[in-house]
């Protein structure tokens, strides 16, 4: 069921469409990182936030994961999902597994092409391409960019409806959580968005909604209950639910 799940993704352009950006969408963020301090002397948390923007592309490897379970719902192919195994559960589990994927090589993707650009303008403004805490800050992207995809598709499975699904994560990720951290700084080290940027290494020391984040192990186990969270309640409401 999984391997039928990642064969469906493979063949969807959707998924390599914004699989692309999400790639494009890091390597520009680590571009503005890295031209923000290229006439100082960075320090070595400076050029691990450049390395760390390969996580930036988290919406988009979420909205991927909406599409892989709320897309079935809006073409109903849902139906013969479900008649092909005695237990729906078996369905939702191999659809999110499928997600983790695909998840994991957009990551990898965004991670090796960050990695690539940040190392040549570094190298390019004479500064050093490398440090400890890089391969962190690379894992912690790659991470957080599965369980996004993870996560998103969760949402997609309790919404079904695609599109409902993509506004309901366009509006809580862009306004109410940003919102809801500029009146009240120190949830934002609790909330999706804040545990999700802490496992790849992120500060907000220069942001306007500062609060300190968690710490990188702390952010994962956070962000890890969100996405378990919301994988239970999407198994038990695609049980539970009448397809049509």
């Amino acid at each position: 069921m999984i391997r039928a799940e990642l064969f469906k993704a493979g063949a969807t352009r959707s998924v390599w469409w914004l699989g692309a950006i999400a790639a494009l969408f890091c390597v520009g963020w680590a571009v503005v990182d890295v031209a923000l301090w290229l006439g100082d002397r960075p320090g070595d948390a400076a050029i691990e936030s450049a390395y760390s923007m390969a996580g930036q592309g988290y919406l988009f490897a979420m909205i991927v994961g909406v599409l892989l379970v709320a897309g079935d719902y809006r073409h109903q192919t849902i139906t013969w999902a479900f008649l092909m195994s005695p237990r729906r559960s078996r369905v939702v589990v191999a659809k999110l597994a499928a997600c983790a994927v695909v998840g994991l090589i957009v990551g990898l993707a965004a991670a090796v092409v960050t990695s690539v650009a940040t190392a040549v303008l570094l190298s390019t403004g004479g500064h050093p391409v490398f440090t400890a805490g890089v391969p962190l800050a690379l894992l912690g992207s790659v991470a957080s960019t599965a369980l996004w995809t993870v996560f998103g598709g969760a949402l997609g499975a309790l919404v079904r409806n695609q599109t409902a699904a993509v506004v309901v994560a366009f509006v809580w990720f862009f306004y109410a959580e940003w919102f809801l951290v500029m009146l009240v700084p120190a949830v934002g080290r609790w909330t999706p968005t804040g545990a999700a940027k802490a496992v790849s290494g992120w500060t907000r020391e220069a942001m306007p909604v500062a609060g300190d984040l968690l710490p990188a192990w702390a952010g994962g186990l956070v962000f890890l209950a969100y996405a378990a969270v919301a994988v239970a309640l999407a198994g038990v409401t695609s049980t539970r639910r009448d397809v049509t």
